[in-house]
């Protein structure tokens, strides 16, 4: 796990200036990458690469990256980790392929020399990369099939720059600071900046399971999708997976996830995806770590996930570690969460304390449980938005009723107007309205409150444009609405949102996050169940280890919250109008505007909305 930052210039030379655009882009990702620091300029000057190196495998020397392979020919600039570079190894060789590392960097430069882009979908693992071949003069940039690893882009005349973080670009390269109206208004409705845009304009991500390819001086840069996430939920089984299918798959996923020449942990919360994680983990490691993080406000309450974490953590024999938050340690440490916060959004601040608590235990690679709840169907959306749908398709005039009874209360009730509640039956159409009724922070409806009416139409427009949902929903216009959710919460809150933020808060401590159930054969082997007449269900996983503590069966879905919604509102249940209040805040104390106290933030953010 790294830092990558370039300059790539297609007409002409690079200059010492765009040396030191590099050098400030890598001092600024520096957090991402303490164990080394790399920099390498191609030798007719057209490319630099910058590197921050975080050392997992192959952690001497000879795994220092930007590396370039034995033949000259190929120089790469990697952040990830590839699981399958062993065995890949293997087949190289067999194939007279030659190595000078342990790495799997290495590894992944060979499959690409060896079998082009179709080598991408060889590999197993999290990476974004940026790959010279200056034997046809091209830069390859791509990203993993789900997205886990982030890459930005922003071409600036004729240079292209490029980053592990849309930030670190934003702050150190020559682009502008103008903000991108879909980014913002997809903010306030998702919580967090949807693909394919940025927080700013200029800036954009390369595409999960996308690669790019850019010739210096030649033909305009083609762009490549060598993978679909959604595409898996096709096709069905006949008969439900077994225990023991499911079992061999999980574990062997986890087993992959362990590779590393350092210890490896596990995020532990009362949750079943992170505790079936942990008992396939702790028969493969020797004096496991699992680390859960609580809050003093929660001790004693259902909101607490320690009592339950401690007790699977026994059950399994762990080196367990329990760390309790205060509200005083948080606004301590909020300062430096917002300057590492990569975009805007409403989500990251569990994952940014919990892995401050791996750093000091010493993990520089830590297991999490995020992607279960999309599989095994766990979210809300999976219960409430089937029944929505059938109930519109019984009566079909439900949906222009819904309209009437939303257009009128504008007026008459506003208040409900601007309620979810009021757009239920409206909604109720489609899959993808009722989708994002069930996400959505705020409603569209309600944006111009809060949005200048000229960015919210502008950033509709390009929303609009974009299709993301749409293009996810393109390969399953006859599958199953369970497999259709599925493909949405996986690539729109799973990819845009939760992966982003563990990425950022993560390596803000400079601690890698991995997410054995996002995993690209896990996904073919359980995609086609999901969307069979026999998709799995909670209690599916629940039966994958031996034993887990009974509790974990009935215990109500929390999800890992903290109190920084009351914490921001001053309001013992904050609920929805907290989450609102927090959002809005957000890109303030991005900006550094109100610190050090989140209270006076607040209050500041009350004031002018009043």
């Amino acid at each position: 796990m790294c830092g990558v930052a370039g300059a790539f210039a297609r007409h002409g030379t690079l200059s010492p200036h765009h040396q030191d655009v590099v050098q400030r882009i890598n001092d600024w990702q520096a957090h991402r990458g303490p164990d080394g620091e790399g920099f390498w300029t191609s030798r007719d000057r057209i490319l630099m690469f910058g590197h921050r190196r975080l050392a997992i495998i192959d952690t001497g020397p000879s795994g220092a990256q930007p590396m370039t392979d034995t033949t000259g020919r190929w120089t790469i600039n990697q952040n990830g980790e590839i699981y399958n570079y062993r065995a890949l190894r293997r087949e190289l060789e067999d194939l007279g392929r030659t190595f000078a590392t342990n790495s799997d960097t290495e590894v992944l430069i060979n499959v690409i020399a060896q079998w082009g882009e179709d080598g991408l979908k060889r590999l197993r693992g999290m990476f974004a990369f940026a790959l010279w071949d200056d034997q046809e003069k091209e830069l390859w940039l791509a990203r993993d099939p789900y997205g886990i690893k982030p890459l930005y882009v922003a071409e600036v005349g004729d240079v292209l720059w490029f980053a592990s973080q849309a930030r670190a670009l934003a702050e150190c390269a020559p682009v502008s600071p103008r903000r991108d109206p879909a980014a913002l208004v997809g903010y306030y409705v998702w919580g967090s900046v949807p693909e394919p845009f940025s927080w700013w304009a200029d800036i954009r991500p390369v595409a999960a399971g996308q690669v790019m390819r850019i010739r210096a001086g030649g033909r305009p840069p083609s762009s490549r999708q060598y993978y679909s996430v959604s595409a898996q939920f096709t096709g069905a089984i006949a008969e439900p997976m077994s225990r023991s299918m499911l079992r061999t798959t999980l574990r062997d996923s986890v087993r992959q996830h362990l590779v590393a020449d350092t210890d490896v942990g596990v995020f532990l919360s009362s949750g079943v995806d992170s505790n079936v994680l942990a008992s396939l983990a702790a028969p493969e490691v020797k004096g496991l770590k699992t680390i859960t993080l609580a809050f003093r406000e929660y001790e004693g309450t259902h909101n607490d996930e320690a009592p339950l974490a401690e007790q699977a953590a026994r059950a399994l024999g762990s080196e367990h570690h329990t760390v309790r938050i205060d509200k005083e340690e948080f606004e301590d440490l909020l300062p430096d969460f917002f300057r590492k916060m990569d975009q805007p959004t409403i989500d990251g601040l569990n994952t940014y304390l919990i892995s401050r608590v791996a750093k000091k235990q010493g993990l520089k690679v830590v297991l999490s449980g995020l992607g279960g709840d999309e599989l095994f169907g766990s979210y809300p959306s999976f219960q409430q938005i089937p029944p929505l749908l059938n109930m519109a398709k019984a009566m079909p005039g439900l949906v222009t009723i819904g309209r009437i009874i939303q257009s009128a209360s504008r007026e008459l009730f506003p208040k409900f107007y601007y309620s979810k509640l009021a757009s239920v039956l409206a909604c109720s159409g489609n899959i993808l309205d009722a989708y994002m009724l069930r996400r959505c922070v705020y409603q569209l409806e309600g944006l111009d409150l809060i949005l200048d009416q000229q960015w919210l139409e502008a950033g509709l427009v390009r929303l609009q444009e974009a299709r993301s949902q749409d293009i996810v929903l393109e390969p399953l216009r006859h599958a199953s609405w369970r497999a259709q959710i599925s493909a949405l919460e996986s690539c729109t809150y799973l990819r845009n949102q939760l992966l982003r933020d563990a990425d950022w808060a993560g390596m803000a401590h400079g601690v890698e996050i991995r997410v054995p159930y996002v995993d690209r054969v896990v996904l073919e082997t359980l995609g086609p169940v999901i969307g069979s007449s026999y998709p799995l269900q909670k209690s599916d996983l629940l039966a994958v280890p031996d034993a887990l503590p009974a509790e974990l069966s009935w215990r109500k879905k929390t999800g890992f919250i903290s109190p920084a919604h009351e914490w921001a509102t001053g309001e013992t249940h904050a609920g929805r109008q907290g989450l609102k209040t927090w959002a809005n805040l957000v890109p303030r104390l991005m900006r550094g505007s109100y610190r050090p106290r989140l209270r006076s933030a607040a209050s500041a953010y009350q004031q002018s909305a009043a």
